[in-house]
């Protein structure tokens, strides 16, 4: 089976710790990228300079700056999905999907392979990735991520499926609107848990951790949740997450603020309606005892 070409775009903003392992299995891999776009989102420790150390040596790595003010906090969201875009617009080589790959992934040497062939054998399949591991107190320990969702660190799109929803929105829960406007479309969402590919920093990590829940409760009142889903959640957070009860309730925090403020919802209404459609079948499977997953995962990064 011939497998489709595919390109990787990678947004990164001081990586240096760890974006050579990034590089080294990517360069590994036994499938490779016809091109690597590598867009440095103004570092300050050297990543740069390490990715155009690479590049002198591998001819389809890209590198290319989307510098901003110096000291500007790292932002999630719009800024992430304008750096793809950026670094998107600068594919002149044929591929038929397109990753969104982080600059502290760790890869197995089939990975991409693997993948391909997921996009090879179903043509609906839209989005297609594999099962992150985060560091933990002992070991290795899965995100905390719905089981039908792909990690937004890891996610493949097919071109035909990006193009179809309209490609990512620049705001926060960019990585989870995509996947409801792709599903109302007919796509497929594919994971792949067998695939276990090592994130090594933690969602959010870049982030004082009450400024990263609190954009998570505004990318939530972007998605269009429902609100009891959102009480929900921001319940279930409050008992997993540090520190106790204040993560889940500055996510209330913050889908309350967007909420009574008026802040845009996606443009794509489709989208919201597949995400309610789905929330309210879970909520009715909560209200019959059935198990339900109430932190359905955007790993908004």
């Amino acid at each position: 089976m011939a497998l489709p070409s595919y390109a990787i775009v990678s947004p990164v903003k001081d990586e240096a710790e760890h974006l050579e392992l990034t590089l080294r299995t990517v360069c590994e891999q036994t499938h490779r990228p016809s091109r690597w776009v590598i867009v440095d989102d103004g570092s300050t420790d050297g990543t740069r300079e390490l990715a155009e150390r690479w590049a002198r040596r591998e001819p389809w790595i890209t590198v290319v700056g989307n510098e901003r003010a110096p000291g500007a906090e790292r932002a999630r969201g719009g800024r992430v999905v304008r750096a793809f875009e950026h670094g998107r617009a600068l594919l002149t080589e044929p591929h038929e999907f397109v990753v969104k790959l982080d600059g502290d992934i760790e890869l197995p040497p089939s990975y991409f392979a693997a993948v391909a062939g997921t996009f090879a054998r179903d043509p609906r399949a839209g989005i297609v990735g594999g099962h992150v591991l985060t560091p933990g107190r002992h070991g290795w320990t899965p995100e905390r991520v719905g089981r039908h969702t792909v990690h937004g660190a890891i996610k493949s799109y097919r071109l035909a499926c990006l193009e179809d929803f309209g490609g990512l929105r620049a705001s926060m829960g960019w990585d989870g609107i995509d996947e409801y406007g792709a599903k109302a479309r007919g796509w497929k969402v594919i994971p792949l848990p067998e695939l276990l590919v090592l994130h090594h920093a933690r969602r959010g990590s870049k982030q004082r951790w009450w400024r990263a829940r609190l954009e998570e409760g505004r990318g939530a009142h972007y998605m269009g949740y429902l609100p009891t889903f959102v009480l929900i959640r921001s319940g279930y957070r409050m008992l997993v997450e540090r520190p106790p009860l204040l993560g889940g309730l500055a996510l209330l925090a913050g889908w309350a603020s967007a909420s009574m403020t008026g802040a845009p919802l996606a443009d794509d209404p489709k989208a919201r309606d597949a995400l309610r459609r789905e929330q309210r079948r879970r909520l009715r499977r909560l209200h019959m005892g059935a198990p339900v997953e109430p932190d359905r995962a955007e790993p908004v990064r």
